[in-house]
């Protein structure tokens, strides 16, 4: 028998109910067994994985470092034990209705894609239906759960909604290879005053536009206000034509005459999230939240039920529009 094979689901639940009873008896109580069988199940285990999980003394448990990591553990799989149970009843029963994805301009094809696929793979029979929208549109419908998540770009006002982030984008700016400043690694803030054009449309995220506007303020710098646009070859074009130099994303393909180079001192990127209600009923959605935790190696959702206290003065001037820091103190 593999030493693997010993670590069952009621091992799982034992572990996680002695450490939150803190004694055998109360876990014992707490998951209907012989406390004389559930402590013999946790010493039988300690011998075949060759580690402490608890230490005893007279008060009670007290987990070990080894236990706290299988603590974990033991969390996050019996609650995908319960997700899963639910997805396949729910797959089973043909109760599974769509998945309504909403989606901004601001969103990588990339990210919809990537989204859709794990559904697709999670859910072979399943159906996902992705839907276009400002990003104060998208959220009006998320609340009003005719979305079961939305794909939006940072920052969005928090209200009773988690956001799992997906992607952080550094943002560049693209200028001429024959640019006098493409020689330097990074460009000075102040040989942006003037040259550099903004693209963003308030009217599509106005809390971003806003932000945007914000840091670059920040910096000194003063952007030149050009017609909103989502398309990267007119906004390229502007800059071969020598018209602007421009903020792009780092990964966005380039013209054969252009470059990037970041502005020195900051770290900018475009935050990337999913959005979804704390109380929802789509079966779907836990495991979906899981699989992208896994495909962008991002961090635990979050719950924002109300907006978080103001930040100091120093703090407020690290924050950017769409996500990352200054490098430069304030």
């Amino acid at each position: 028998m593999s030493v693997y094979d010993y670590l069952e689901f009621k091992h799982l639940k034992s572990i996680v109910a002695i450490a939150e009873e803190g004694t055998i008896t109360a876990a014992a109580t707490r998951i209907a067994l012989a406390q004389s069988a559930l402590s013999r199940q946790i010493n039988e285990l300690e011998d075949a994985l060759h580690i402490q999980i608890f230490e005893r003394d007279r008060g009670g448990m007290t987990i070990t470092p080894a236990g706290e990591s299988l603590l974990r553990f033991a969390r996050e799989l019996l609650q995908t034990r319960i997700d899963v149970v639910k997805a396949v009843q729910a797959i089973h029963q043909a109760t599974m209705r769509p998945f309504r994805l909403g989606f901004t301009p601001f969103i990588e094809h990339q990210v919809i894609s990537t989204v859709c696929d794990a559904y697709r793979d999670l859910f072979p029979k399943g159906s996902i239906h992705p839907e276009n929208g400002d990003t104060e549109g998208v959220i009006k419908r998320l609340r009003a759960a005719e979305l079961d998540a939305a794909l939006v770009t940072l920052p969005v006002l928090p209200d009773g909604y988690c956001i799992q982030p997906v992607m952080h984008e550094p943002l560049v700016v693209c200028i001429r290879k024959d640019d006098p400043f493409a020689a330097q690694s990074e460009l000075p803030a102040e040989s942006l005053n003037g040259r550099l054009a903004i693209f963003s449309d308030p009217r599509h995220h106005p809390r971003a536009h806003e932000r945007l506007l914000e840091m670059l303020e920040g910096q000194g710098i003063k952007p030149k206000i050009s017609n909103p646009t989502f398309n990267s070859e007119h906004v390229q074009w502007m800059v071969r034509e020598r018209l602007c130099i421009a903020l792009i994303r780092q990964s966005e393909p380039l013209h054969e005459d252009l470059t990037t180079r970041p502005i020195e001192g900051v770290n900018w990127t475009i935050d990337s999230a999913i959005a979804y209600r704390e109380e929802h009923d789509q079966e779907a959605l836990p495991l979906l939240l899981r699989d992208l935790e896994k495909r962008f190696s991002v961090a635990e959702p979050r719950p924002h039920k109300k907006p978080p206290q103001r930040a100091t003065e120093r703090q407020e001037q690290q924050r950017l529009s769409f996500g990352g820091q200054n490098n430069k103190s304030s």
